[in-house]
């Protein structure tokens, strides 16, 4: 009488199981994002694709959108888009160009978590702008 008992426990757990490892796969999945703008128009190089998920597991929001709080409040939680504020040029309400912010924010932390002596994410461009 306890062997199928126990069968039927196994069986729940694999399937409980199974189902927190799909719901991660799932969300990594739907974290990988391509980081691009229309405010660039033709790319020089390829876009950069990066994990959002695996960076959300690691660090608050707001550390790669300074005013996360501001424009979630805005826009219902949905954030918004660097070209949103920072464009290609340099203007006088915004003084930090696109291209730079991109780059202060993704390289500049990466280079960061490596003088911390952390693992980080790539800093060279054929590393971030690789062709798919």
């Amino acid at each position: 009488m306890k062997q199928p008992r126990l069968i039927f426990i196994l069986v729940i757990v694999g399937i409980m199981a199974a189902s927190i490892v799909w719901s991660q796969e799932e969300k990594a999945l739907e974290g990988v994002m391509d980081l691009k703008s229309r405010e660039f128009g033709q790319h020089q190089r390829p876009q950069v694709r990066f994990d959002h998920y695996l960076h959300e597991t690691i660090m608050r929001c707001r550390v790669c959108h300074h005013d996360f709080y501001v424009f979630s409040n805005r826009n219902e939680g949905k954030g918004s888009k660097c070209a949103t504020c920072h464009k290609r040029e340099i203007n006088k309400d915004i003084p930090i160009p696109l291209l730079t912010a991109f780059h202060n924010r993704c390289k500049g932390c990466h280079e960061n978590y490596i003088k911390w002596g952390r693992t980080s994410g790539p800093v060279m461009c054929g590393t971030c702008h690789q062709k798919t």
